[in-house]
C-alpha cells in the first residue's frame, strides 16, 4: 500500500504539469491564461527559453516577471488577479472556469483536451511537442 502511494506521488497527474526533460515541469496553471505560438509551446515542453517567441514565455520559464509582455503574465507570476487583463487570467488564478473567455482556458482548468481551441493546448495537456504546430 505504501509503495502504491509513493508511486502515485512520484508519477503525479499527466495533465497537472507540462512534463519536460530532466524531470522539470511547468505548472499548467501558469500557462493557461493565453494562446501560445508553436515556438513558445516547444519552449515549455523542452524547458528551453531559446525557443520562446514572447517575453511571457521567457518570464514563465525563468520565473521572473521582468520579462513579461502582458499584465496577465505579471498576474500569473505574482499570483494576484489584480494585474489581469483577461478573463482567462482571472479564471486560472481563481481556479474557476466561469471566468474563461476561451476553450483553452476551460481545457486547462478541467484537465481535458476536448475543450482545446488550439494545438499548443493539446500539446501541453498531452505532454507532446508533436502537437505544437
Amino acid at each position: 500500500m505504501l509503495m502504491a502511494l509513493m508511486l502515485t506521488m512520484l508519477m503525479g497527474s499527466p495533465a497537472s504539469a507540462v512534463d519536460v526533460q530532466m524531470g522539470q515541469s511547468v505548472d499548467i496553471m501558469k500557462i493557461g491564461y493565453r494562446h501560445w505560438s508553436p515556438n513558445d509551446c516547444k519552449a515549455f515542453l523542452r524547458h528551453s527559453d531559446s525557443y520562446c517567441d514572447t517575453g511571457d514565455c521567457k518570464a514563465i520559464l525563468r520565473n521572473s516577471d521582468s520579462y513579461c509582455d502582458t499584465g496577465d503574465c505579471k498576474a500569473i507570476l505574482r499570483g494576484s488577479d489584480s494585474y489581469c487583463d483577461s478573463g482567462d487570467c482571472k479564471a486560472i488564478l481563481r481556479k474557476s472556469d466561469s471566468y474563461c473567455d476561451t476553450g483553452d482556458c476551460k481545457a486547462y482548468l478541467r484537465k481535458s483536451d476536448s475543450y482545446c481551441d488550439t494545438n499548443p493546448c493539446k500539446a501541453f495537456l498531452r505532454g507532446s511537442d508533436s502537437y505544437c504546430n
